[in-house]
């Protein structure tokens, strides 16, 4: 699978509790097939003690809108900056990374999902997808 290094734009970023916030993002050009399971990493600009990428599960993909989403749990300063960006802000990103969770062949498999805190958000994404293929799951 090709990694793209594309300028995302926020659409839309809100707070889902007092340490997290869901931020959805999208550009001009097609993004690239992007599985459950996989993750981008995200540019922290204009902070002199962040200098590394911050790796972020997707959890979510809309090829039809062209968006993607990422549930951000702030714990230093590289998701404080994430968490302070604003709606038309752009983020530098590298994606999609990873394998990605192995998904069924078809229907009629059942599945138990189980994340905690952040951890859960690739699972939102999991979800949508067995959903569409007709699997059954907790």
């Amino acid at each position: 699978m090709k990694k793209v290094l594309v300028d995302l734009t926020i659409k839309e970023i809100r707070a889902v509790n007092s340490n997290c916030v869901l931020m959805i993002m999208g550009c001009d050009m097609p993004l690239p097939d992007t599985k459950p399971g996989q993750f981008a990493e995200l540019r922290i600009d204009g902070t002199p003690s962040v200098m590394l990428r911050r790796p972020i599960s997707v959890h979510s993909f809309d090829a039809g809108k062209n968006e993607i989403g990422f549930l951000v749990q702030i714990v230093g300063d590289g998701t404080r900056w994430l968490g302070a960006l604003k709606v038309g802000d752009k983020v530098n990103t590298l994606m999609p990374l990873g394998n990605g969770f192995t998904m069924p062949a078809g229907p009629g498999a059942r599945y138990l999902l189980i994340g905690g805190g952040v951890g859960s958000a690739p699972l939102y994404y999991l979800a949508q997808q067995l959903k569409g293929l007709g699997c059954d799951f907790t």
